[in-house]
């Protein structure tokens, strides 16, 4: 009886040193695709929701002189604008600001009105783009206001 009891303890041990070494290979294995991946939801700009966005935003200023479809055109181009390819030379970026600045609501007028014959006032174009910065700002992929005059932040 003494030999079964000490086979029996000997499985046992060998059973939960098994079971231990299995579970440090599953802690590691875990530990490192936790470090493989982000911590964080990478940020989305998703065009359908920015035009939902200004739509409503717009809808409560009180502004109907822009639909769907003419609000997407004019994001649509801000996001052209934005990924740098409006500029001749790549090597000197355009200035990257959300809610537009002049350069670029004068870019959107200007293509949009070239390439779709349709023209929008720049008011409109500015308001568009100050709701997109809001909705930029909601989702989280806009830091704080700067000074474009080389001054300090606001």
């Amino acid at each position: 009886m003494g030999t079964v009891w000490l086979v029996s303890v000997s499985v046992l041990a060998l059973v939960v040193l098994l079971v231990g070494v299995f579970l440090v290979i599953l802690a590691l294995v875990v530990w490192q695709e936790a470090r493989r991946r982000p911590g964080y939801e990478p940020l989305e700009y998703v065009v359908e929701d920015a035009v939902r966005h200004v739509e409503a935003g717009l809808q409560g200023e009180g502004n109907d002189r822009l639909n769907r479809g003419d609000i997407r055109r004019i994001l649509e181009w801000e996001v052209f604008y934005l990924q740098g390819l409006a500029q001749e030379d790549r090597k000197t970026p355009v200035e990257t600001v959300a809610g537009g600045h002049q350069a670029s609501i004068d870019y959107i007028i200007g293509q949009i009105a070239t390439k779709h014959g349709v023209s929008y006032s720049h008011a409109d174009v500015e308001d568009v783009l100050r709701l997109e910065a809001d909705y930029l700002y909601r989702i989280g992929a806009v830091g704080e206001e700067v000074d474009l005059d080389g001054g300090e932040e606001r």
